[in-house]
């Protein structure tokens, strides 16, 4: 893997926890992780391992070894197959020479409460790692009292969830560094609500076809937000001809 923004040589192999970690470990923020086809997918078959590669599961592992919590969207949790995560000892030591904790929670938004409390995502955590829910008043009451016995339930807002909350509800928790993995919607709903510091993308070398998604999904955003959401290249990567995109919200 090589670095062509900022250029380090072009032999040089690069530090994907540096290069990834420069300008993050100190100030945290709020970061989607994306890959999509060429074509603009972001998914094969209704996946999105189908468009990975070597060099992806290597940042993929990365961002979340650089990550307090790994945030998610309780439909691609679901269609993922989202369980608790469990880390090697490997990388629980990169993690504790980073200074973060050597455990890695989730937290799941779900405004209707449609999770399983019988779940591995509820069920398997490690010791200081329960599953974070952000939810609303409108979500089930007897599926959160049952959630309740196995996450940690937070409620942001009353009819849908208050993103620009569910945020804060994990500042204070100390979990400023957060790691968003999807999906489309809850991606879509972060940067429209300006909550979104960086996206770090994928571009996969192939092309998907018509059919797939985008990364961003739900409600059509008004033309006048334009220029609430511009980007700004601040790295990229290449590896068999897949690119890393590394972007900075502009404020």
């Amino acid at each position: 893997m090589r670095a062509l923004l900022p250029a380090v040589g072009a032999e040089a192999e690069v530090d994907v926890h540096e290069f990834y970690g420069r300008d993050w470990l100190d100030r945290g923020g709020l970061r989607a992780n994306f890959i999509s086809s060429v074509d603009g997918a972001v998914t094969v078959a209704g996946l999105s391992r189908g468009l990975q590669t070597a060099g992806d599961n290597r940042v993929f592992a990365a961002l979340r070894d650089l990550a307090d919590v790994v945030l998610v969207g309780a439909g691609t949790a679901r269609a993922e197959g989202y369980a608790a995560i469990h880390l090697s000892a490997e990388r629980r030591a990169a993690r504790h020479r980073l200074g973060l904790a050597r455990s890695l929670p989730t937290a799941v938004v779900s405004r209707s409460l449609r999770l399983d409390p019988d779940a591995a995502l509820f069920t398997d955590t490690e010791a200081g790692a329960r599953t974070i829910v952000l939810t609303c008043q409108a979500g089930d009451p007897a599926v959160r009292a049952r959630l309740d016995k196995v996450a940690d339930v937070v409620i942001c807002g009353d009819a849908d969830v208050d993103l620009a909350k569910a945020r804060s509800a994990l500042d204070e928790r100390g979990l400023r560094r957060i790691l968003c993995e999807g999906g489309p919607t809850l991606f879509a709903g972060l940067a429209h609500a300006g909550v979104l510091d960086e996206l770090c993308l994928t571009v996969s070398p192939l092309l998907a076809g018509p059919g797939p998604t985008r990364i961003s999904a739900g409600a059509i955003w008004p033309l006048s937000a334009g220029e609430r959401h511009l980007l700004r290249l601040t790295g990229l990567l290449e590896e068999g001809s897949a690119l890393f995109c590394r972007y900075a919200a502009v404020r």
